[in-house]
């Protein structure tokens, strides 16, 4: 009986990994402030001399159109860096090594979705060998409760979004849990990091020392509304 609980529970565990990734896809644009919800792929050498007018005049659109709305939605831009001269960014076995030390991807798979030049890349696994680099890295981590949180590395910025939490909480804005008073988002469009303050009203930061396994799983709901 108690291996049919266990094959029971870790079915039920693998459904709602499904559904809560459909959810964080959802609420992606929350989490990331994300400017635009669909990346265009690089520019190739194919393209004409007009296109490629076309081209730089559009990336140059979007980025002051996104330089605009974290301007508009944070208390303080504190800066923009192109993702290929971050020198900030892990690679894939240094993502892997860290988020290993700090309690996670034991049990659920570290990914990325774009590639270094903001080209983008259906999910994939990171490798703990590859010394690939990506702006972006994500794990589901489900506390021995059953509460789920989304662990995102942006650049060097490790932030945990309560899923659970976040499904459940009364008011119009989401909550995010960050090792700082700022945090720092990738923009697939202009394949940039913008470092802000965000407001509260469109976001709601919570500062702890470090985003651990450990320290997850003693955040619970009253704790993180003391925070």
């Amino acid at each position: 009986m108690k291996k049919k609980s266990n094959k029971n529970k870790r079915g039920s565990a693998a459904f709602l990994a499904v559904i809560l990734s459909v959810i964080i896809a959802f609420i992606g644009v929350i989490i990331y402030y994300q400017v635009s919800k669909s990346p265009r792929a690089q520019t190739t050498s194919a393209l004409t001399s007009s296109e490629s007018a076309s081209e730089n005049s559009q990336k140059h659109s979007d980025k002051i159109d996104a330089e605009k709305y974290y301007k508009e939605n944070s208390q303080k831009l504190i800066c923009v860096t192109p993702a290929e001269k971050s020198k900030k960014v892990y690679s894939e076995k240094q993502v892997a090594k860290e988020l290993t030390a700090r309690g996670f991807g034991k049990n659920s798979s570290i990914t990325y979705d774009y590639n270094l030049d903001g080209s983008v890349k259906k999910k994939t696994k990171v490798s703990n060998s590859s010394s690939a680099k990506h702006p972006q890295y994500t794990v589901i981590y489900m506390t021995e409760s059953g509460d789920y949180w989304t662990v995102s590395v942006c650049e060097n910025s490790i932030t945990a979004y309560p899923v659970t939490y976040n499904s459940k909480r009364n008011g119009d804005t989401e909550l995010i849990v960050a090792e700082s008073d700022s945090i720092t988002a990738y923009d697939s469009q202009t394949n940039s990091f913008y470092e802000s303050i965000p407001k509260k009203s469109v976001l709601e930061l919570k500062k702890i020392p470090a985003v651990t396994a450990k320290a997850l799983e003693q955040l619970t709901a009253q704790k993180l509304e003391r925070l």
